[in-house]
């Protein structure tokens, strides 16, 4: 058989069957693409069982264009269409036909020429009604080419199975195109995890923060529909207005779980430029869904001139660029049945998933009873001779933090990690690449800090940003800038990063090449300073484009960047602590800051769990956010119980009446003074459920209801977490509302 490749300017002219069919994978018929030359491909067409292995197996429905996968360990389908769907529904002893949506094997979005509106195409329509669908068998699997006639598109998707899991691939640069009309993003598989309405003992699993539960209930007819970018969504994309400061999406993953059967999805290539998309309630449609899908193609935002005739209300446009998405884009999935089919059977696949392909282990560090970000200095708005300027305000000198890790020590112990945030030349605001790789000279003698720190038995870890920047210094001036396609320097709203809400400053993002150059320099730094732990702050939770390197673009390869650098941080001798990681950035930390504790809480989901807890607790030790910036602390609080993670606080030395002005929001709430004894309490009663919780692994999380929930840990620890209003009886003993009971088993 010929191998056949399609190119991202391939102008679809001509569909040419040459052989009749008469069998099932045996005849084949040879399409021919022309393309300044011919270039062509042999289809064959399949029908019924294509492959199969001792776990799964591969089918395709000719005439219905469906594919599905059958697990033969526990006998549950799960394909393009949901198996309660597959005859259609039957409403008043009539027969109905499936929504188009729901029958749609791939969405595919297109950006329309003239009113550069993204308009999207659903493969049931658009090629199985009036295109054509050509099919192909490969190793494990089948390809089957989507052609959108009307539009000269066609995209092949690889359906392949494997020992334990099966896929759905992409290749962006086997997309034939035409001329007019240019793809800028696919959907894989939109309702593969799709549940029927107000089924019973059924949910999906948005990972949203911590991660979120929704479960299936019709609403209206067009139900809630959603979406968010994996790992916070690529800074190049410049953003008008401004951004929440909801959780982001930190696991490329979801789920759906149906009866006593259940599948997770994961994905394994080209998560940096995906999203994961939900459709929630539509009775229209009479089921609810999660799904990935991917940008292949990247763009910058450009506001639309006044008058500018368009088919949306949209305040501006997107300008994609020529270059696409080098590498596949893939979803893997994994069925589980019986008492694996629940959140924590998925977190524990996911667990095993992330040993085999990005190697987790578990750390050697031990779990810290507290950990605390102590602020620096902030820029604070100045004026010389009536100009308006900054200046440098330190918020804790180094005498201060010392003094405040005596006060620490002495109440609640020295097991505690203390992150040095905003230490640098600008403080906690951006303005060199890592603070132009210098400790402000305001804040005193900072080698005594570390000394005296190291004397005490506390981890101290000096964080730097090398992400952001909007001066030169340090090495690094504005032509070591990530740039667009066009060559033009690309700029993005910066954020706090201590309460992470958007501000109206923006900055460079630093070359995806020089990101080692960097770390590098860091490393060479801290020899001389003295200090015994690095902290990356921005570096584990962001990931962007760089369009100087194709193999940047669409912020690919920035979970390989950021392990290899990470690990150049661990060969040099020093603990890396990483703050709101991303998964891949959790994995090659020695120890995570603000591990999420909640969701975005958005109106499509029902409640929270701990998900990433139950993934990486007991392998990283992980701090919650921080519990004095929090709404409400003492829920915060039971959510550190609940997945036995030590709480997190924001602190400085005092506050002064000068920081009124300031715009950073922990300003307020974080004086040191003024929580210190609220900190007490709480970290010595967080203490004894930590002395069963400590560096153990979750192995089982029981969800009673939505308010009850008992996590369960290695060595026979439990906890027990009530979010409801009255008290509960539970197997461990009454737990009161709003608290919690732990204990040992056995």
């Amino acid at each position: 058989m010929k191998n056949r490749s399609f190119r991202i300017f391939a102008l679809l002219l001509a569909l040419i069957t040459l052989l009749g069919l008469t069998g099932c994978g045996n005849d084949k018929s040879l399409v021919t693409f022309l393309n300044f030359g011919d270039q062509s491909y042999d289809s064959e067409y399949a029908n019924g069982k294509v492959c199969e292995n001792d776990r799964f197996e591969l089918n395709w429905d000719d005439s219905l264009k469906r594919v599905s996968f059958v697990d033969k360990q526990s006998g549950a389908v799960w394909g393009q269409i949901p198996a309660e769907a597959q005859n259609g529904a039957v409403e008043n002893g009539v027969k109905k036909k499936n929504h188009p949506q729901l029958e749609s094997a791939l969405q595919v979005n297109y950006q329309d020429p003239k009113s550069f509106d993204e308009i999207t195409l659903y493969s049931y329509t658009g090629a199985v009604q009036e295109g054509e669908i050509y099919t192909e068998k490969i190793d494990n699997g089948l390809k089957v080419i989507y052609e959108f006639t009307e539009f000269d598109i066609a995209v092949p998707v690889e359906y392949t199975i494997g020992e334990d899991s099966f896929a759905v691939t992409v290749d962006p640069k086997e997309i034939a195109e035409g001329e007019e009309y240019k793809v800028t993003s696919v959907a894989l598989e939109p309702f593969l995890c799709g549940l029927k309405n107000n089924s019973e003992n059924s949910f999906l699993f948005i990972p949203d923060g911590s991660g979120a539960i929704v479960e299936p209930v019709g609403e209206q007819a067009v139900g809630n529909v959603g979406s968010k970018e994996v790992y916070g969504g690529d800074l190049a994309y410049r953003k008008f207005g401004t951004s929440t400061t909801s959780e982001q999406i930190k696991m490329p993953i979801f789920a759906a779980k149906k009866g006593d059967s259940a599948v997770l999805g994961v994905i394994s290539s080209g998560a940096p430029s995906a999203s994961i998309n939900w459709n929630i309630g539509s009775n229209d449609i009479g089921y609810s869904t999660v799904y990935p899908s991917f940008r292949i193609r990247g763009f910058k935002n450009i506001e639309r001139p006044e008058n500018f005739i368009t088919t949306t209300t949209l305040g501006n446009f997107k300008v994609f660029d020529k270059g696409i998405l080098t590498t596949p884009v893939k979803a893997e999935y994994f069925v589980l049945s019986g008492e694996k089919a629940s959140v924590y059977g998925m977190a524990e696949k996911y667990r095993d998933y992330l040993k085999e392909n990005f190697g987790l282990e578990r750390t050697e560090n031990k779990e810290v009873d507290a950990s605390f970000k102590i602020i620096g200095a902030t820029l604070q708005p100045d004026f010389i001779l009536g100009i308006p300027t900054t200046k440098l305000f330190p918020l804790t000198t180094a005498a201060e933090a010392e003094k405040i890790a005596d006060e620490l020590s002495e109440k609640i112990g020295s097991n505690i990690n203390l992150n040095l945030l905003g230490f640098g030349q600008s403080g906690v605001d951006a303005q060199k690449v890592a603070g132009g790789f210098k400790t402000a000279g305001k804040l005193g003698n900072m080698e005594k800090l570390y000394s005296a720190l190291d004397k005490k038995g506390i981890n101290a870890f000096l964080d730097y940003d090398v992400i952001a920047f909007n001066k030169s210094g340090g090495g690094f001036s504005k032509k070591d800038a990530a740039v667009y396609s066009s060559g033009m320097s690309i700029t993005y709203t910066s954020f706090d990063t201590v309460s992470k809400a958007s501000n109206d400053d923006r900055f460079y993002l630093l070359s995806r090449s020089n990101l080692s150059r960097a770390v590098e320099k860091i490393i060479k730094v801290s020899a001389k300073n003295g200090v015994s732990g690095i902290s990356l702050n921005s570096l584990g939770s962001t990931v962007y484009s760089d369009y100087a390197n194709q193999e940047t673009y669409l912020a690919n390869n920035m979970e390989n960047d950021v392990a290899k650098l990470f690990a150049g941080v661990k060969k040099g001798g020093y603990k890396l602590l990483s703050t709101s990681a991303n998964s891949y950035a959790a994995v090659n930390a020695d120890f995570v800051n603000d591990a999420p504790i909640y969701s975005s809480d958005n109106i499509a989901f029902d409640f929270d769990v701990p998900f990433y807890e139950l993934v990486f607790k007991g392998y990283v030790p992980l701090s919650s956010v921080s519990i004095n910036l929090c709404s409400d602390k003492d829920n915060a609080i039971l959510r550190c119980a609940e997945s036995g993670i030590s709480p997190s606080y924001t602190v400085y030395g005092n506050f002064r009446k000068e920081l009124v002005t300031n715009d950073n929001t922990f300003i307020f709430g974080s004086s040191f003074d003024g929580i210190k004894e609220d900190i007490y309490s709480a970290v010595n009663k967080a203490k004894d459920y930590l002395k069963l919780t400590g560096n153990a692994e979750i192995v089982g999380y029981e969800i009673i209801n939505k308010d009850v929930r008992i996590t369960r840990f290695a060595g026979g620890g439990y906890t027990v977490v009530n979010y409801g209003e009255a008290p509960v009886a539970t197997q461990y003993g009454e737990v009161a509302a709003g608290g919690y009971i732990y204990g040992r088993e056995g």
